[in-house]
């Protein structure tokens, strides 16, 4: 395969979005358009991710810069899968449409920041280049802030001023990182990095780089530093929520995976243990705001939280177990939680009410609903056979690996405790008795946003059942971001070659 084919994910995405700000006015066109670039941008992704789990990975050198002089791709299987999983989630919020009107979104240039939010996202996964990669942050947040500033509620301009304030001193974190690293190193190349932090002598200067990364990547994935979360989540309507909840962590805990496998690993005795002090917060803070609100998109908001919390500790097990458990999650948190941000926004629109105690009875409304809202619970749950069992299987059995039994008894309980959230509303909405709750006028639901979320609960039990076959790429990912020497053999042979 021609590893020009790594430029379609990003690329298509990026004209898709320069192309919709001219379309801005015909609205059944712009949604065709950046439906077809989405999908398009799907099957390239998949169709790369196949062929790099049964071959190699792809590199692309930008303008015929060689690795460390110029600007990399590198399409391995983490990237890819991660790329790939983010096009389908994009593809389906687009395809549910815009809460505030076709012509009110097409107005205020909705659907092209979408796309330049994905464009930051996608690039993101597949850059290999230090730099870049704040670019890529830079591009995605900023499409972000005004996504998250597009309402006329006080609520929303209030939890816009703390997203926006947060990330920005994260963002600035993250380049005072990058200027002290290539300070050490000379060069800001994922496998160069690599190769100079394992031939140093003395190691204490990149500890202290690496803890500046993980704050400024920790704050990107509301790792303990979650309070921007919550509040900007809640007030964002179904479609937006789906796309932040469902992607914007993400790109903070897979930076995580990334850099503390690949290129800090020398520093794990400093890491590893705050990467499980820092993920056991995270858990229980998750796990008490699931349960401390009856606001039914902070309890949402506050499952994000939560499932940081159970890549991050994955992660600090440093194990092969632990991290394959992670990255596995990681992907199917992708999909679980726009679903769950479906299934939530599509019931407080269609009933008006966000507080579960005033629901009662909606299951003789909408039972199908219902259906997609258990198998959301259990996925989220790790219930077997659903999508979340599998990650969370490979967390536990990494923990008992390391020995993290407090860190182990925590994940437990605070599954139980998000799952117990979501019963209760399930069963207070659901199960109660209609004649006793709040007079409730319901609102229809448009036929393809019926077909979409069942669509969804559909991939959401195929990835549970299949997970053997989606573990092949999860597990060479793991395998080539523990091991340098082989990341390095199978992706910049050249660099080690010309060093010796």
């Amino acid at each position: 395969m021609n590893d020009n084919f790594l430029a379609i994910p990003f690329l298509l995405p990026l004209v898709g979005a320069l192309i919709l700000v001219m379309l801005n006015k015909q609205v059944i066109l712009s949604r065709y358009v950046s439906l077809i670039i989405v999908f398009i941008s799907f099957v390239s992704s998949l169709t790369m991710l196949i062929y790099v789990i049964r071959y190699q990975p792809l590199r692309l050198d930008f303008s015929g810069w060689p690795a460390p002089f110029g600007i990399q791709y590198v399409g391995d299987p983490l990237s890819l899968l991660l790329v790939t999983t983010t096009h389908f989630v994009v593809f389906m919020i687009i395809g549910f449409g815009f809460g505030r009107g076709e012509k009110r979104a097409s107005r205020y240039y909705l659907p092209s920041f979408v796309l330049f939010l994905t464009v930051g996202v996608v690039g993101s996964f597949l850059t290999a280049d230090l730099f870049n990669l704040y670019v890529m942050f830079e591009i995605m947040l900023l499409a972000s802030f005004v996504l998250v500033t597009l309402g006329q509620s006080v609520e929303q301009l209030r939890a816009s001023i703390i997203y926006v304030v947060l990330n920005v001193i994260g963002s600035w974190i993250l380049l005072i990182g990058i200027g002290m690293l290539y300070r050490q190193l000379g060069t800001l190349n994922y496998t160069h990095i690599a190769m100079r932090i394992h031939e140093l002598d003395d190691p204490t200067a990149i500890h202290l780089v690496a803890m500046s990364f993980i704050v400024a990547f920790g704050s990107k994935a509301a790792l303990v530093l979650f309070m921007w979360l919550p509040k900007a989540y809640a007030v964002l309507n179904t479609e937006l929520a789906a796309l932040f909840a469902s992607l914007m962590t993400k790109v903070g805990a897979y930076a995580l995976i990334r850099f503390y496998t690949l290129i800090f690993n020398q520093s794990g005795g400093i890491t590893e243990p705050l990467f499980v002090v820092m993920a056991c917060m995270t858990m229980i803070i998750g796990a008490v705001g699931t349960i401390a609100y009856k606001d039914i998109k902070k309890i949402a908001a506050y499952q994000v939280v939560l499932s940081i919390g159970f890549v991050i500790f994955g992660l600090g097990t440093n194990t092969f177990n632990g991290v394959n458990g992670a990255i596995f999650y990681l992907m199917n948190d992708i999909v679980v939680k726009a679903l769950l941000f479906f299934v939530i926004g599509l019931i407080v629109y269609t009933t008006g009410y966000r507080q579960y105690r005033h629901l009662k009875g909606l299951a003789r409304k909408e039972p199908w609903l219902g259906v997609a809202f258990i198998v959301v619970t259990l996925a989220i749950g790790g219930v077997p056979p659903f999508s979340g069992f599998p990650g969370k299987l490979l967390i536990f059995i990494g923990a008992i690996e390391h020995q993290h039994y407090i860190g182990l008894t925590l994940m437990i309980l605070t599954s139980l405790i998000g799952m117990y959230s979501l019963f209760r509303v399930f069963f207070y909405m659901y199960a109660g008795n209609a004649s006793k709750g709040a007079e409730v006028k319901y609102n229809m639901i448009r036929p393809v946003r019926k077909h979409i979320i069942m669509t969804m609960t559909f991939v959401v039990l195929l990835i549970g059942l299949a997970a053997p076959i989606i573990m092949q790429a999860t597990e060479l990912a793991t395998s080539m971001n523990m091991n340098v020497e082989q990341y390095i053999k199978m992706v910049n042979p050249e660099l080690r070659g010309g060093h010796e």
